[in-house]
């Protein structure tokens, strides 16, 4: 969401006047992003599941596919929230969810986010150790070794987007549209999904 989609609105004070249908703020924009969003979480869904039943309970175990396990169990947590946003915007912007679905939202974006990110990074440096060093690799690349990794990751992600449960919450307009904001533009008067969680929704749309 833009800085244009919700320019005149503010928290409990400042509050917009008009009372305006929520459904007709949405734009062509936004009509497209609801059709990338919608897309992604039917292919998501189905497709990680597959990869996360063969890589987690069918191959045999090795340090390459606990790799992308774990890559496509963060992806699989992040699209079973995606209905979430979609309704958001569908709604025009009005949360109905509550503030618990709020902050937690907001917190898988992130967690997804950052835990790809890292994932992808060790996945790279993995195939490059065990192509340029292979001694190296062959005392130090075990699949204990990468448990412990993946543990690491997913708790570095964990607290990277923490805060999300802490600075989101939920706020009523006098036109009774619920938002879903960042405590801290509270004090700016801007609302706003925020530029990570839209980013992160965005590339998980055309990426996947």
């Amino acid at each position: 969401m833009t800085f244009e989609d919700f320019e005149n609105y503010s928290y409990f004070y400042d509050l917009p006047e008009e009372e305006e249908s929520p459904q007709s703020t949405l734009s062509i924009a936004h009509m497209i992003s609801l059709s990338f969003y919608s897309v992604a979480f039917l292919l998501g869904v189905p497709g990680n599941a597959i990869v996360i039943w063969f890589m987690g309970f069918k191959w045999d175990k090795s340090v390459s596919t606990l790799w992308f396990l774990n890559l496509a169990i963060a992806d699989f947590i992040f699209v079973l929230f995606l209905p979430l946003y979609i309704t958001y915007v569908a709604m025009g912007f009005h949360w109905p969810f509550g503030k618990w679905l709020c902050k937690m939202n907001s917190f898988i974006a992130l967690l997804n986010m950052f835990a790809s990110v890292f994932f992808l990074t060790f996945i790279s440096l993995d195939r490059y150790i065990r192509l340029v060093h292979p001694v190296f690799s062959y005392k130090y690349r075990t699949i204990k070794n990468t448990l412990i990794l993946s543990v690491i990751i997913w708790m570095s992600a964990a607290v990277i987007g923490g805060p999300a449960l802490y600075f989101r919450d939920t706020a009523t307009a006098l036109n009774n549209v619920t938002i879903c904001y960042k405590i801290a533009d509270r004090f700016g008067g801007v609302v706003d999904f925020t530029s990570a969680d839209e980013m992160c929704i965005f590339a998980y749309a055309v990426l996947y």
